[in-house]
């Protein structure tokens, strides 16, 4: 597959299944079906989004960066959502170390990334 239309496939997925999810969200909430009267507190949940834009890089990746930029949109959007609800007891005080850790397990598998695509090409190339 070709990384343009990879690409298209990917954004045309993502803003396909957002704006589903929000019309449906609406449209309950007109139905009276689900009660969603407070907007405001949805944005709370915002990282969710992140995480979708993350997930969107994950599907047909051209590129090591392509999969790391994922990774690291999930694991932030992660990372915010239990640091802002202090989950298991971490705040954003105590938890910032974590986005070194995940900056370092990026670095180190950038290389084995690289390798693979580039392996991946030079097999197609000889098909």
């Amino acid at each position: 597959m070709k990384p343009d239309h990879a690409y298209h496939r990917r954004h045309q997925l993502l803003w396909g299944l957002l704006l589903i999810v929000v019309g449906a969200a609406i449209l309950l909430d007109r139905l009276d079906i689900i009660v969603l009267h407070d907007y405001y507190a949805m944005w709370h949940y915002w990282p969710i989004i992140l995480a979708a834009f993350g997930v969107n890089k994950l599907l047909y990746p051209v590129s090591a960066k392509q999969i790391l930029s994922g990774l690291w949109l999930i694991f932030f959007a992660a990372w915010w959502y239990v640091s802002y609800e202090e989950l298991w007891g971490m705040h954003f005080y105590n938890s910032w170390p974590a986005l070194l850790i995940a900056w370092g397990v990026g670095l180190v598998l950038e290389p084995l990334l690289n390798k693979h695509f580039i392996a991946y090409r030079e097999s197609e190339h000889e098909k």
